[in-house]
């Protein structure tokens, strides 16, 4: 088994690609009840341009916090979030963001609810219409353009998800628990379609799950976050070769050794709170 010395501080190569976004000294606090309560504390990383990087902490150390501050969708209170090298002001445009709930208009078609973020952004309808069939082939929904998400699995749910928020060819992907509700078989499933995606769109991907297995099948690297006030307690690359069949990946000995590290890890800051 790999131990903190070697796994932890096992050099990692620079991408010779430009850092994408970057947590620089980063704090935020809340208020619960007329008591302030520091969610994070001087944590710094980087994400680089077409990374696959997954973040995993224990409950109540702002996972979902990180993601909307790197959103614009709330500020940090000490330090700075940059994306593409300028602070996160507002909103983030250039983003897309993917949460537990599916969050489809069930009154919309499969192709009416791919299509609206396009529509938002006043797509001529010639060239919405390319763009959603060229989604819809690329999660496997051909044949279901006229469906509505109460005539879904929830694994085709979870596609017409990706299509919505691919379509508008976001730069980076916020991933929240995806696949957190769904049954073992069926994650299995959306885990390696999403790696197919991620394969031929080229995004940066930040992917929060409470999953070690998950993180470590996925991932380029695995950023561990320690129980709150929380910081990057390690980060790991994962040396497993691409492209990965999944199925296959979990014989793998190194798969197993990067799970009980990672565990190791995890389990000294577990059971520290409630999610924020």
């Amino acid at each position: 088994m790999p131990n903190a010395s070697t796994t932890a501080a096992a050099p990692r190569v620079t991408p010779k690609v430009r850092p994408k976004i970057e947590f620089q000294r980063l704090g935020k606090r809340f208020h619960r009840k007329s008591e302030p309560v520091t969610v994070m504390e001087g944590l710094d990383l980087t994400i680089y341009e077409g990374e696959f990087v997954c973040v995993v902490g224990p409950s109540g150390c702002g996972k979902s916090t990180l993601l909307n501050m790197s959103a614009g969708l709330m500020h940090p209170s000490a330090g700075n979030v940059l994306y593409d090298g300028a602070p996160v002001a507002e909103p983030n445009t250039k983003v897309g963001y993917i949460t537990q709930k599916d969050n489809l208009m069930p009154w919309r078609t499969v192709t009416a609810n791919i299509a609206l973020p396009l529509q938002i952004r006043g797509m001529d309808k010639k060239g919405m219409g390319n763009r959603v069939g060229e989604m819809i082939e690329l999660v496997g929904l051909t044949g279901f353009e006229k469906a509505y998400p109460g005539e879904l699995s929830g694994g085709m749910r979870k596609r017409v998800t990706l299509a919505r928020t691919l379509a508008y060819k976001p730069e980076v992907i916020f991933a929240d628990e995806p696949f957190g509700a769904l049954d073992a078989q069926l994650r299995g499933v959306m885990q390696q379609e999403l790696l197919r995606i991620w394969a031929a769109s080229k995004n940066t991907v930040v992917f929060i799950t409470h999953d070690i297995s998950e993180a470590v099948a996925l991932g380029d690297r695995v950023v561990v976050l320690s129980a709150r006030p929380s910081r990057v307690k390690v980060e790991v690359p994962i040396d497993l070769p691409r492209p990965r069949d999944l199925s296959k990946l979990r014989f793998d000995p190194r798969f197993g050794e990067l799970n009980e590290y990672l565990w190791s890890v995890l389990s000294e800051d577990l059971n520290e709170g409630d999610e924020v």
